[in-house]
């Protein structure tokens, strides 16, 4: 039955992934126009409360081991380095 589900689960983290994108980069954007006193605060949580964890959900654990090889698509080092270059966080 999960097979029937695929496809949606897929747009579905596609979708978040996007708007998850398009907040960092609008967060970014407004912590270089305000002033200096509220920039590092607002840089300081460009990341913070972009989604809910699925972690726990058990469908979403078995979509996980079904067609991701048990990889969170929101974990991925591809997925983190992007997130950080839209933050223009330096990664070490």
């Amino acid at each position: 039955m999960l097979d029937e589900f695929y496809p949606l689960i897929e747009t579905l983290i596609k979708d978040v992934q996007y708007l998850e994108a398009e907040t960092v980069k609008a967060r970014y954007e407004l912590s270089c126009r305000v002033q200096n006193s509220h920039r590092a605060f607002l840089r300081s949580d460009i990341l913070s409360d972009l989604r809910s964890n699925y972690s726990e959900n058990r469908t979403y654990q078995a979509y996980l081991e079904q067609f991701c090889d048990g990889q969170d698509p929101f974990e991925s080092v591809e997925w983190e380095k992007r997130i950080m270059m839209l933050a223009h966080i330096n990664q070490e």
